[in-house]
């Protein structure tokens, strides 16, 4: 009598040792569906810590008013426009915006990010640093950039109707990427003078597969809010 008292219990302990796991599973499942990444930038510009609706006020809320500094930023290789930076002494959370609203500094129009390494990322953690390669998986196919001797160097031009193609060129915004080869490289210059070209290449182009550039430079474009 005494065994089988005992075996109950044991079963009773069991039974409620694992519905306490199961709750904490989804109460966990829950909170880390309901914390969004702060470092995250969706090209709808809907929500996030920087989106289409963001003010220079809510940068210095967020991000304290020393590390929000008004100065030109670049356009182009040879155009700036006034923006506002926000950490722009610190290279990897540095990020530039461009104002619809130049005057209240209200509704971001583009943002940007450029260098080696950025904690500041896009969908699918596609940030500063991410490989040819990667793009090509995450897309599912291979896409066309720019040659890396144009103007607009190692710029993604179209993702051939991958699976980035909606989300990033939805006509909800845009998201636009340009890549460089590594400075750590060991293709030689005379394979690399295949790629200097002003015109788009293919990225499993065998060259540019060898290559394998980085995203050096992310820009976020905005849609204009609708509310």
């Amino acid at each position: 009598m005494l065994d089988r008292a005992y075996r109950d219990y044991c079963l009773l302990s069991l039974r409620n040792c694992w519905l306490l796991g199961w709750f904490l599973l989804v109460a966990l499942s829950c909170f880390g569906q309901s914390v969004s990444d702060p470092w995250l930038i969706l090209v709808s510009g809907e929500t996030g810590s920087i989106n289409a609706h963001t003010t220079r006020q809510d940068l210095v809320r967020m991000y304290g008013a020393s590390n929000v500094v008004d100065q030109d930023v670049d356009v182009s290789e040879e155009e700036t426009e006034a923006g506002t930076v926000v950490f722009p002494n610190d290279p990897q959370r540095s990020i530039e915006i461009r104002w619809r609203d130049p005057d209240k500094k209200t509704l971001p129009a583009f943002v940007q990010i450029e260098g080696g390494a950025s904690r500041w990322k896009a969908g699918h953690n596609i940030s500063l640093g991410t490989s040819l390669k990667e793009l090509e998986r995450l897309n599912g196919r291979p896409f066309h950039l720019a040659g890396f001797g144009g103007d607009y160097c190692g710029t993604v031009s179209s993702w051939d109707k991958g699976s980035l193609a909606d989300e990033l060129d939805g006509g909800h915004g845009q998201l636009l990427l340009r890549l460089g080869p590594p400075s750590d490289t060991h293709v030689p210059q005379k394979e690399q003078s295949q790629l200097m070209c002003d015109h788009d290449f293919s990225s499993d182009h065998p060259v540019m597969q060898k290559l394998n550039p980085r995203v050096y430079q992310i820009m976020w474009g905005f849609a204009s809010p609708t509310k």
